[in-house]
Order: structure tokens, then C-alpha cells, then sequence
């Protein structure tokens, strides 16, 4: 349940609003083949005081930057925790544009040596629906190869691993079901998180149908629990009920719902690395998996960050 005594440093704004945040740098990319991507730096990009920075993916591990025009290593810290540094002023990274292996330990080396770090999304008008695919509602992507995200190394399994896991789920449930085949997580140990209330009405419905044949093993379904789909702190206080109830061990969160859903699961394996650890597929996006925007969400990560401090 939402604690109302929170602020809520989420916002969602008209894109043609979001020249006025005072953003110094945006930080996006073209990893996304959808007319949604290019909402923001479209925007920004009539904002003369504000420096793009393109990060184009020349390999599983090498991104160049355009803009200050330096190449950086996702797997080193080192490197993007240089490039973070040298940025003066509010850093914006538009979680749109860019794949998980990149915006991730991109955030994981902002949050750790800058104050003012926000994140944008924009909200897709609609899902191209799928006809065929099974576990699906809506056909989002293909391939499937479970490794950690850049920064995010495996941990070590515990003598304490009881296998608790933490799910954000979306409209794949065939992603679900293949990480219970190829991870050592245990349905009886297994708290889902949902997206409610959803981008639309509807949607928390679809996921219930797309995970549908999973969710009603061990009585899955009643551990449920609930964030609104469009906040990543919602999402990390879901994450932070999980763990408490899991009694603090070792858990596996799987990020593989909505975005801003995964911002909030890799703000939790930042803030809790010693027993947290992101388990993430990978998919290769389907093109034009959807229709239009509907507008752009920002989110204060800094602030958030600061409000949890002990």
C-alpha cells in the first residue's frame, strides 16, 4: 500500500513541458526502433543550453558517447563513473531510448557521484497486440538469454539462498516462465509484483492473463503484490515489503514488467547489493512494438534516493 506520508517524486508532464525542468544534460539513444524514442531528445533538442549525449552501442560491452565524444566500458565502473563526474548540472537519461544494459549502469554510476539525476519515460499510446505468440497479450520481443546487467554482477550464492524471488511482470508471460526453467527460484518462495494500477485500466488485467498458468501454481496469485505501473518507487517499496517478509536473505528480483518498474528494481539492487541480485533475459525488441505517446513521466531519482537515506 502506498504511504501517503511520501512525497511522490513522480511526475507526468505534456512532452512540450519538459524544456522546463532545467535539465543541463540528457544522456539517450537509439536502441529502440519506436516513434516514442525520439519524443524527448526531439524536444530537448530545440533547447539550446542543454548538451545531448548520444550513446551509440558498438558492442556487448563498448558504448561511445556523442557529444563530449568518449567510449566507455558498460562493465567498468571506473569509465562511467568518470564520464558522471564530469557532468555539471541536473543529468537526465531517458529510459525510452535505451535497453537495460545500458540506462542501468548508466544510473548506477549517477546516482553514486551526482545530486541531481532525473529519469524520463514516455508513455507508449499502445502495444502492437500479438495473434500467436504463447504467454503473450501483445508481441513485445523474441530471443531470450539470462545474463546480469552491466554493474549488476551475480552474487555468490548464500548458504542462506532459499530461493525467494521477485518477479515484475508484464505482458510476456512466457519471460516468466523461462527464468523458472533456467534459474534456481522456487515457486513457493516466489512474490510477484503487478502493475496496478496500470498505464490504462486494462492492462493490469492482461498481465494477469498473460502469467496466468503460473501465477495459479502454489497459490502464487495471493502473494501478490501491487505498484502503480508507471512509478519505479512504488515498485522499490514492493520490492522492499517482498524482501521484509522474505526476512531480509538473499532475493532475486527479475525486472521484466514496464520500465519504469525496472528503474525502481535497479534502485533497490543499488541500495542493497549485498543481497539483492537483478535477474534479466535480455529479449530482442520486436520493431514498432508500439503506437505513438501519450506523454512523458519524470521521475526524481536523486530526491527519492535522498528521502530513504537512513
Amino acid at each position: 500500500m502506498l504511504d501517503v506520508t511520501e512525497p511522490d517524486f513522480t511526475r507526468r508532464l505534456q512532452s512540450t513541458q519538459i524544456s522546463s525542468l532545467g535539465i543541463a544534460h540528457l544522456l539517450y539513444g537509439a536502441d529502440i526502433e519506436e516513434e516514442r524514442a525520439e519524443t524527448i531528445v526531439e524536444e530537448l533538442n530545440q533547447v539550446a543550453d542543454i548538451q545531448l549525449c548520444r550513446l551509440e552501442v558498438l558492442d556487448e560491452a563498448r558504448c561511445f558517447i556523442h557529444g563530449p565524444n568518449i567510449e566507455v566500458n558498460l562493465f567498468e565502473f571506473g569509465d562511467l563513473e568518470g564520464f558522471a563526474r564530469s557532468l555539471a548540472g541536473p543529468v537526465a537519461v531517458d529510459l525510452t531510448s535505451l535497453e537495460h544494459r545500458v540506462w542501468a549502469p548508466l544510473i548506477k554510476a549517477l546516482v553514486a557521484c551526482h545530486d541531481e539525476v532525473l529519469a524520463l519515460y514516455a508513455e507508449p499510446n499502445d502495444y502492437r497486440r500479438s495473434d500467436e505468440l504463447p504467454g503473450a497479450v501483445y508481441d513485445l520481443s523474441t530471443g531470450r538469454g539470462i545474463e546480469p546487467l552491466p554493474g549488476f554482477a551475480r552474487l555468490a550464492r548464500r548458504s542462506d539462498d532459499e530461493g525467494y524471488f521477485a518477479p515484475l511482470l508484464g505482458f510476456e508471460g512466457a519471460r516468466l516462465g523461462h527464468i523458472f526453467d533456467q534459474e534456481e527460484v522456487e515457486l513457493r518462495r516466489t512474490s510477484p509484483i503487478i502493475g496496478s494500477p496500470g498505464f490504462r485500466v486494462e492492462y493490469p488485467t492482461y498481465t494477469y492473463l498473460a502469467n496466468r498458468d503460473i501465477l495459479e501454481h502454489d497459490r502464487m496469485d495471493r502473494r501478490v503484490e501491487y505498484a502503480r505501473a508507471s512509478c519505479p518507487f512504488e515498485a522499490y517499496r514492493a520490492i522492499e515489503r517482498i524482501h521484509a517478509k522474505a526476512g531480509g536473505k538473499h532475493l532475486r528480483v527479475a525486472p521484466i514488467g514496464t520500465k519504469p518498474h525496472a528503474l525502481g528494481a535497479v534502485l533497490y539492487a543499488i541500495q542493497h547489493s549485498a543481497l539483492v541480485e537483478l535477474i534479466y533475459d535480455h529479449p530482442v525488441r520486436s520493431k514498432g512494438r508500439t503506437r505513438g505517446s501519450r506523454g512523458v513521466y519524470v521521475y526524481e531519482v536523486s530526491s527519492f534516493l535522498r528521502w530513504i537515506a537512513p
